[in-house]
């Protein structure tokens, strides 16, 4: 999790294509913190703060405060302003069925204020499917286990489940030994009081869980120990000074191949690649792949919210890179000669 200097490589600490806003989120926003990605689905960021900062988020564009160095994006509403354009444009867009209450990290949200914004979002007929976003529950499970949070998230799983709304909880868990038993407690009283599911979604790191054996280690504990569905493993994205943490897209492959068989179906993650402007697609959905430039291709089958107008955007091909030191020596030297391209 700590980006620490001595861990980053030295030969490619970033790789050329790498960006703070990987994603293209911000540019995706159809009001503040509020992202329109996918057709059914959008992104709530309530807070630009977390328990936790890690070396690898994906939203470090967006996340903690400016540096000396880094001049970061900002939420400049009220929260309670931010809100209520969130909610306007949602009763606006009834195609949106689906809303991941993220950050940052709803655990810093205090609770009165994020369960009034989630009543807001069940008072809205069309939502059917609401994921609150929080390394919290692994980072910081005391935080799951105060009582009026406890009692608040009861409040908001009974009236989810009165009217048939999906309630679930999103967390983020890359190694077995980061689960200890007051994580599956807050995990568990989730489900107690009406949390219909808690799901993982890690993230693929070198060094970290980037086997079979980890995978499964960290799975089995997941699903057995800690009632925990083991959802998504996300290939780590292209933020700067991460590269000693990506994979190349066939060691994912792999990974995902040697994992079948060894959980139940429902508990086995896929590992996807977010690929900007595309989107999530599992591992094996490229439509072509240098491996030599480790360089993969992909198609998607919708539009996002900046591509309205764009007739040819189902058309293209969507390029993800490998870190360049996984490549053969012929591929490295070519970067070489082309990284300031």
């Amino acid at each position: 999790m700590i980006p620490v200097a001595s861990d980053r490589r030295a030969d490619w600490p970033s790789h050329p294509y790498a960006s703070r806003d990987s994603l293209h989120e911000h540019d995706m926003w159809v009001a503040e913190g509020l992202t329109h990605r996918y057709p059914t689905k959008v992104l709530a960021e309530l807070l630009s703060t977390c328990p936790q900062y890690c070396g690898h988020c994906t939203r470090m564009d967006l996340v903690g405060n400016s540096t000396p160095a880094v001049d970061k994006l900002k939420l400049t509403l009220k929260p309670v302003d931010r809100y209520d354009t969130h909610i306007t444009y949602l009763k606006a867009h009834p195609g949106v069925r689906d809303v991941v209450v993220s950050g940052g990290d709803v655990a810093n949200v205090p609770w009165r204020n994020l369960e009034t914004y989630l009543m807001r979002l069940l008072e809205i007929e069309t939502i059917r499917d609401i994921r609150l976003a929080t390394k919290a529950l692994m980072g910081l499970p005391q935080h799951w286990l105060q009582p009026d949070v406890v009692e608040g998230l009861e409040r908001v799983a009974r009236t989810a489940a009165r009217r048939g709304v999906n309630l679930a909880i999103h967390t983020h868990v890359n190694h077995a030994q980061s689960l200890t038993p007051l994580v599956a407690r807050a995990a568990q009283t989730a489900l107690d009081v009406g949390v219909r599911d808690v799901r993982n979604q890690g993230v693929l790191m070198r060094g970290v869980n980037a086997t079979s054996a980890d995978l499964l280690d960290l799975c089995f504990a997941l699903q057995g120990e800690a009632g925990i569905l083991p959802y998504y493993f996300y290939m780590c994205d292209m933020i700067p000074n991460a590269e000693h943490w990506r994979v190349p897209v066939w060691h994912a492959q792999q990974l995902q191949h040697d994992i079948m068989g060894y959980l139940p179906g429902y508990a086995t993650p896929r590992i996807v690649c977010d690929v900007p402007f595309v989107g999530k697609r599992w591992v094996h959905m490229l439509t072509d792949y240098d491996r030599e430039r480790g360089i993969s291709y992909w198609t998607k089958n919708y539009r996002t919210s900046i591509e309205s107008a764009d007739l040819a955007a189902l058309d293209k091909r969507y390029a993800y890179y490998d870190p360049i030191d996984t490549l053969p020596e012929a591929g490295q030297d070519w970067w070489h000669t082309h990284r300031d391209d």
